[in-house]
């Protein structure tokens, strides 16, 4: 939130393009520098299309020129519809001087939401880098591409909290601060008995195997763990895991028994790389 240069504003909207992909927002990659009457630098400007595909702009002033009137100057002087977050306190600014905006994750409001955030935090996988919340915001993004309900991506939000029998243990004096509703819980709950039964050492001969329960939001939350697990195998481990031909076959069989069809993981694999430059699915 407190970028000094424009690498630091890149990073944060890059960060802000995964998020979005819950609401099915695409970012064009595209950063401009905002210099002021004297070449100094003092912001970022980047784009994207929301779901709609109406083409909207997004302004980051850098900290240390914060306070100056640039954005003000900004504002007034462009006609492009801005989208802003839930947490960048610009929506009454922006009302009060009739800037058309739209507002991009709302749900990152929730309290399921806010609890894998503190959770989380900025730990990164060992391997890849890839921070652990893009687990979550990429797989939003998947339950959204599914029409997932509300309960859905709840849950889908709680289960690293409850999935591990470690992290239950931890988490179960706190569950009541981390949802108010049963049935967000029960999913979690279903989810982690599904899930935790089918781990990727254990040898699954084929979809006839795989058993997913009887609640179809435990399904949705499996194809959004499944794809973006996938995604992520294929971009950072296809080439050097150890087991990777048995995890490739593990992915293909959930897919399969999911009715994710090829098309669609195609679809999804190239959406969830929010920057331009997409590693093909094949490559």
């Amino acid at each position: 939130m407190d970028a000094s240069d424009l690498e630091g504003a890149s990073r944060y909207f890059e960060h802000r393009a995964v998020q979005a992909l819950m609401d099915g927002d695409t970012w064009t990659g595209l950063v401009t520098p905002l210099t002021g009457e004297r070449g100094a630098v003092w912001g970022a400007r980047t784009t994207c299309r929301d779901a709609e595909g109406t083409l909207r702009q997004s302004v980051y002033v850098l900290a240390s020129h914060r306070g100056q009137g640039h954005l003000s100057r900004y504002v007034a002087a462009t006609d492009l519809p801005f989208v802003t977050g839930p947490d960048c306190d610009l929506e009454a600014y922006f009302t009060k001087r009739g800037v058309p905006y739209s507002v991009s994750g709302r749900f990152t409001t929730t309290r399921e939401y806010r609890a894998i955030e503190r959770h989380y935090g900025s730990r990164r996988a060992v391997r890849s880098g890839v921070d652990y919340m893009s687990h979550i915001d990429e797989g939003l993004g998947v339950l959204r591409h599914f029409n997932a309900s509300d309960a859905a991506r709840r849950a889908w939000c709680l289960h690293p909290l409850v999935q591990a029998d470690g992290d239950l243990a931890e988490s179960f004096p706190r569950l009541h601060e981390f949802t108010d509703s049963p049935q967000v819980l029960a999913l979690a709950m279903e989810y982690r008995n599904i899930a935790n039964a089918y781990l990727s050492h254990r040898e699954v001969a084929s979809t006839d195997d795989i058993a997913l329960g009887p609640l179809p939001d435990v399904a949705d939350m499996l194809r959004a763990d499944k794809v973006q697990n996938y995604k992520d195998f294929l971009l950072h481990h296809r080439e050097s895991h150890p087991r990777r031909s048995a995890l490739d076959r593990y992915f293909r069989l959930w897919l399969d028994r999911l009715s994710v069809s090829r098309e669609v993981f195609a679809t999804l694999f190239a959406r969830l790389q929010v920057r331009p430059e997409k590693i093909p699915l094949d490559g």
